[in-house]
């Protein structure tokens, strides 16, 4: 397998921990719970004064009932509180052991809200968050399915399921650890420092004058873990869509014997991800340890200032110890931040990659009044009209088609790969749009009807038939439950399927394989005509769907296309003769354009293109069997 040429730095996102354009575009999926979050805000007021309770309790326990002989001496801004709170408490008891008592059942009666509180703010945050994750998979996954297909042609496979599943689930870190978590920290930090300042302004200088380097620290750490997780980000999804390709085209790797090709490839790009993850580990180990640092010297500070302060009579004992304790209440959020860092990161990436599938517009456009569609009108109910359309906008694969199609006429269209045929078919369907002309169908623009109501009169059968891993039931109706059990019986039997589903274990509720790999293409083949057959389109579409047939399955099967294209309007792109020669007219394409009109003896006789393509392609079909068709 040729190694894709893809850049590590392909899906480009900017890492930041904190995006208020993602919170802002992710805002209405939070919108019906806004009440739920707001009970989690209210929880999250009460565990942080709960947890500025205890430092508190402590300096008032020590300076006014253990030494109360220093609570005179006490020239901080907080000691009017702190006397009113001792009056309060002497009016209950002016034994200390009693006080103490009071004290610690307010610490307990604390404790007790803290634990309800905690407990009650977590399953909030989660059920909010896996109800908001649960919507936010269901619109993309609702969204993806409404891309044109020139969406998937630019998607591979393996990144779009990335999307869909881990993407989604590192999201829900951003409403169940992520603005909770941010509120709560930015919150802690700043009543923390006021209150440092309130009990003493001059030791809270000095206690947080490292400050400054804990921040130009953080801004190190942040940069260089952006660009390594830019890094892991983008090499894992390259080994996702890799391992996706690999596991498609697995016949392919085997039929060439590439597996040590594939492995060595895989084992490179693999080693290069495993890299990248230990250099965002080695970078985060080194972030940790250095807050901790820094939260070490912030407390020797208050030892050694702190006592020089004490003796000067500038502040308590009580004052130094809730010093001590507020200072983890201060570095707490910074070791949040630390700990959630790669988790957040990787939650907002994944919210940004989800957001550009969100802002992707490359849907075909429904009808804003759709057309009610009859194709039993009166005259063509085909119509090309000087149509022009290219993929890429650049190179136009048809190029001035015009052609009719009368009902009830069966019509194929021949020509050498890359003439155009099946882009008429994806124009007809409207899988894509054209850029000039215009296609009808029952005498209006296909842009007209829904697409919904057009797709469902056209049935197409294409070469390669998709089956999904349910039931055989739910294969062939597709969750139209109107479609009862006997009507699917009687479209297998009239394709000659009947056979097939009697042989197997249970009938219509047998458990198809995922891409029904238990069936013959043959087989699968068959299952496709009666899926088609049982949704009884009016136009009926043959993208060489016997291409893949051997010659007894498609004997078995001419009988059954007779009756399937009876009273039917059919459009055939085939390689067998067959079916070709059967055909009211043949249009013969050649890089986009139409260069013949006529039935099979008049494109003969004409000796032209088609003549030459039937002298290289079809002569050997109709020698190796000149009754078959004929």
């Amino acid at each position: 397998m040729a190694k894709p040429a893809r850049s590590v730095h392909e899906e480009e996102v900017t890492g930041r921990i904190f995006d208020a354009g993602i919170y802002a575009r992710l805002l209405p999926f939070a919108r019906p719970y806004f009440w739920r979050f707001a009970a989690s805000v209210v929880l999250l007021l009460f565990l942080a004064a709960a947890a500025i309770l205890v430092p508190l309790a402590l300096k008032f326990t020590l300076d006014r009932i253990i030494k109360p002989d220093l609570s005179a001496h006490d020239p901080s801004a907080a000691k009017p509180f702190f006397d009113w709170l001792y009056e309060r408490i002497s009016t209950v008891s002016q034994d200390p052991s009693h006080q103490l008592m009071v004290v610690a059942g307010i610490l307990v009666a604390a404790g007790t809200i803290t634990f309800v509180c905690r407990l009650s703010q977590i399953w909030i945050a989660n059920l909010t968050g896996q109800r908001i994750i649960y919507d936010v998979r269901d619109r993309v996954f609702q969204h993806i399915q409404r891309r044109n297909l020139r969406f998937f042609d630019q998607n591979p496979v393996g990144r779009l399921v990335t999307r869909v599943t881990s993407d989604i689930e590192a999201v829900a870190e951003i409403f169940t650890a992520g603005i909770d978590i941010i509120f709560y920290d930015l919150m802690m930090i700043g009543v923390t420092l006021g209150i440092l300042f309130w009990l003493s302004p001059s030791l809270a200088l000095m206690t947080l004058a490292g400050i400054p380097f804990v921040a130009a620290w953080s801004f190190i750490f942040k940069r260089q873990a952006q660009e390594l997780f830019r890094t892991v980000r983008a090499r894992v999804s390259r080994l996702n869509s890799y391992i996706n390709e690999c596991i498609t085209g697995i016949r392919v790797i085997q039929v060439f014997g590439t597996e040590a090709r594939t492995n060595a490839q895989f084992e490179s790009w693999n080693r290069e991800l495993r890299e990248a993850h230990l250099k965002t580990v080695k970078n985060f180990s080194m972030f940790y340890p250095g807050v901790e640092l820094f939260s070490a010297g912030a407390a020797a500070v208050i030892l050694l200032f702190g006592h020089k302060l004490f003796i000067g009579g500038d502040i308590t004992i009580g004052t130094m110890l809730a010093f001590w304790f507020l200072l983890h209440k201060f570095f707490e959020p910074l070791r949040q931040i630390s700990e959630k860092y790669n988790v957040l990161q990787s939650a907002m990436a994944s919210a940004e990659r989800i957001t550009r599938i969100l802002d992707d517009a490359s849907e075909i456009p429904e009808a804003a009044n759709p057309a009610a569609l009859d194709v039993r009108k009166d005259g063509p109910i085909i119509e090309f009209d000087h149509v022009r359309f290219s993929y890429d906008g650049r190179t136009e694969v048809l190029r001035d088609l015009s052609f009719v199609v009368q009902p009830g006429e069966k019509i194929a269209i021949v020509g050498h790969t890359g003439a155009g045929k099946t882009s008429i078919i994806n124009i007809l369907a409207r899988f894509y749009d054209v850029q000039q002309g215009e296609v009808r169908v029952a005498g209006r623009n296909v842009r007209e009807y829904s697409k919904t109501e057009l797709r469902r009169a056209i049935g197409i059968v294409l070469q390669e038939v998709f089956l999904f891993a349910d039931t055989l039931r739910e294969n062939l109706r597709l969750g139209d439950k109107s479609i009862s059990d006997a009507s699917l019986m009687e479209a297998c039997r009239r394709v000659r399927a009947d056979r097939l589903i009697s042989g197997l274990s249970g009938g219509l509720d047998h458990q198809v394989k995922e891409r029904g790999a238990s069936f013959s293409m043959g087989e699968k083949q068959l299952l496709a005509f009666a899926r088609t057959l049982a949704h009884d389109p009016p136009i009926l579409v043959l993208d060489e769907a016997t291409a893949n047939i051997d010659t007894q399955t498609e004997i078995l099967i001419q009988n059954a296309l007779e009756e399937l294209m009876a009273d039917r309007t059919v459009i055939v792109i085939a390689h067998r003769l067959s079916t070709i020669k059967k055909a009211d007219r043949i249009i013969v394409m050649h890089h986009g354009e139409l260069r013949e009109v006529g039935t099979h003896a008049e494109l003969l006789k004409a000796d032209g293109l088609y003549r030459r393509l039937y002298e290289l392609q079809y002569r050997s079909q109709e020698t190796a069997d000149p009754g078959r068709g004929a």
